[in-house]
């Protein structure tokens, strides 16, 4: 792997192939598996599908083309690539900083995996069946299940009515209550239980009672469960060995990580689309329920799922596109990976809900009713599917292992981001103080990471998803924007664009950046905080003092910015006003990472001086300056001198 021109500690990709399939590994992570069905399944299907298109063509392309190049043009990461506007270098901080409580939050998930995993390779699967100790009355098993061709036959139970208690326990009316209490039966399920009457799958009551292991609430730390830290602490030193090296073992990881969930997602299809009732399932994904479309909630989660998944606002699309080479196409691959991710996204989901019509036709209820886990709808529909296969030890235990590397592919890069802030803050750490730094970082987020190894991981893993995952990266997002398209300008980033690939950025990108994209997560964001609501795992409430404290993580997440911008400005040098209009223009060290292109770049930076905004919204608008502008009157110059020296030639 060759290094960037200029810049030693930056790496190139091998291979075009190899850009490509890092970057589309990254964005199809384990979220397209749990997070998409979920928000699917809760805004009544096809009615997400459409604004999740629509927010994936008008605002994640065009911020996917802004962040790979920026990225790929500077060979700079999230923190240094702000010399383009040195007063906002806090959000290469902030990015990080939301890194680390992702990489907290989610390292649990890894862990409920390796679970599945150990019990996967048992004869039989123990979710095949009800015969385990944490099985209740009420579970279905999994070959009934699948294997139906009518519809099962449901107790009476099921029609009456059931309440939700605060606690999160569901408690039936006092005929529910009766029968259930006559059942002999013992179980070893400490938290919520599922005493309603209605059928649960087998594999949704294994990952409820024996992954999760649910305490009572986010302040209930009970059970401890030890083998988790075992998982843990091996998952966090699979991630500390593939960072030591930087992007180039990631490279080689994606190669098995991003191809092995695709073909396996194509079998689990075929063998779905066999089951009765599966086309219920993919006639709800697709047909939408018009009356949500025009609820706003909808927009803001088919918006954030559009974040979430390319990862936009994260930093971690600068970070791999300054990987890239120098000269790759980064129209082409800002179009195509976004529309390939979203392709994969729908698939994922329509095979999800294959079975889920399965399994909604053999219950005898509605697809929405079909399974009460929450987050892991996703999960749970995937491990039915595979329960079904011939082999399904072997099946089931290469979807988990595919899962669990997609993981490790999600974590490897934001570690090597969080380890680049440092480097870059402190260079001793970028040479022979690295392993110490990365150590250091690893163990301080495998002994945070301990507090999900409990019955109350679950609901600190969507507590903190919740709050950390929501809100940062429509931020980070506006602020880059308005810094590239209106401060930078979109004139100088046109020129920068046309350095890399000889030519301009087409019309309708260039008014996406400046006008579209940041319209609309102005608009998403400030909705989503009128129409806020508390998170909730299931019928769990999260009490006051939780929802206050996320608001709090919030806020600490994105006090970098202003502490950078204040400590900036109180450098002497002027006025307030002098010193912040000299702080947002580009450093003297901005520039294209390649040396044969600097000379070019830094002759023409000063012609921007003369620039006023008046020029620079006009162009944003037309593409070109104003004929009365001293602008138009430079760029027409260098086209007269320029077609004077061809004439020569």
């Amino acid at each position: 792997m060759d290094t960037v021109e200029g810049r030693k500690d930056y790496f190139r990709f091998t291979s075009k192939f190899s850009t490509y399939l890092t970057l589309l590994g990254f964005s199809v992570a384990a979220s397209d598996i749990w997070r998409f069905p979920l928000l699917v399944n809760r805004n009544g299907g096809g009615a997400f599908l459409i604004p999740f298109v629509i927010m994936i063509v008008v605002c994640g392309i065009p911020m996917y083309f802004l962040e790979y190049s920026v990225g790929k043009f500077s060979g700079r990461g999230p923190y240094q690539m702000w010399d383009v506007s040195p007063l906002f270098r806090g959000v290469g901080v902030t990015v990080s900083a939301a890194y680390l409580i992702y990489m907290i939050g989610s390292s649990v998930f890894r862990c409920w995996i390796i679970e599945f995993i150990i019990y996967a390779v048992r004869n039989p699967i123990p979710w095949n069946h009800c015969k385990n100790e944490w099985n209740t009355p009420f579970c279905k098993d999994n070959t009934a299940l699948i294997n139906a061709g009518n519809k099962t036959n449901i107790t009476d139970l099921h029609s009456l009515p059931v309440n939700i208690s605060s606690n999160g326990n569901s408690t039936s009316t006092n005929r529910v209550s009766e029968q259930s209490s006559n059942m002999s039966w013992t179980t070893n399920i400490s938290g919520p239980v599922n005493i309603s009457g209605t059928p649960m799958s087998a594999v949704e009551e294994f990952w409820q009672y024996q992954v999760l292991q649910l305490s009572s609430g986010v302040s209930d730390f009970s059970p401890v469960i030890l083998r988790y830290f075992l998982y843990m602490f091996l998952f966090r030193l699979v991630i500390l060995l593939g960072t030591v090296k930087s992007i180039k073992s990631i490279e080689k990881v994606i190669y098995v990580t991003a191809t092995v969930p695709f073909f396996l997602t194509v079998a689990i299809f075929i063998r779905s689309l066999m089951l009765p009732g599966s086309g219920d399932g993919i006639y709800y994904f697709f047909y939408p329920e018009f009356d949500k479309i025009l609820k706003s909630r909808v927009w803001i989660e088919a918006t954030l799922m559009a974040f979430y998944t390319l990862a936009f606002g994260w930093g971690a699309i600068v970070l791999l596109g300054s990987h890239a080479d120098f000269k790759d196409n980064c129209l082409r691959t800002s179009i195509v990976l976004p529309i390939i991710d979203m392709l994969l996204a729908v698939f994922s989901g329509m095979v999800c809900f294959c079975v889920l019509g399965n399994m909604a036709h053999s219950y005898g209820v509605h697809i929405t009713e079909v399974i009460n886990a929450g987050m892991a709808v996703g999960m749970v529909a995937y491990i039915t599917a595979l329960s079904s296969f011939p082999l399904p030890q072997l099946w089931t235990s290469l979807f988990l292992v595919s899962i669990l590397l997609t993981g490790v592919d999600s974590q490897l890069i934001p570690l090597d981001m969080i380890m680049q802030l440092i480097g870059d803050l402190y260079p001793r750490a970028k040479s022979g103080f690295r392993i110490y730094a990365l150590i250091g970082v690893s163990l301080v987020i495998f002994l945070v990471s301990l507090l999900l190894c409990t019955g109350a991981g679950a609901y600190i893993f969507l507590w903190m998803d919740w709050y950390g995952g929501a809100w940062i990266g429509p931020i980070v997002a506006f602020v880059e924007i308005i810094v590239v398209a209106w401060i930078y300008g979109m004139d100088r980033f046109n020129a920068d664009v046309f350095m890399m690939i000889g030519r301009p950025i087409p019309a309708l990108l260039r008014v996406g950046i400046a006008f579209v994209s940041p319209f609309i997560v102005a608009v998403i964001f400030f909705t989503s905080i009128v129409e806020y609501l508390p998170p909730k795992y299931g019928a769990y409430t999260y009490p006051t003092l939780a929802r206050v404290f996320g608001w709090v993580v919030v806020a600490i997440t994105l006090l970098p910015i202003l502490i950078q911008a204040f400590y900036i400005l109180q450098k002497p040098g002027g006025s307030l006003i002098k010193k912040m209009k000299h702080y947002i223009k580009p450093l003297d060290t901005w520039g294209p990472c390649e040396e044969e292109k600097e000379a070019e770049f830094h002759d023409k930076k000063h012609r921007y001086n003369k620039r006023c905004f008046k020029d620079l919204l006009y162009y944003n608008v037309f593409g070109d300056y104003p004929s009365s502008s001293s602008m138009y009157k430079i760029e027409n110059a260098e086209l007269d001198l320029l077609n004077k020296d061809d004439g020569r030639t």
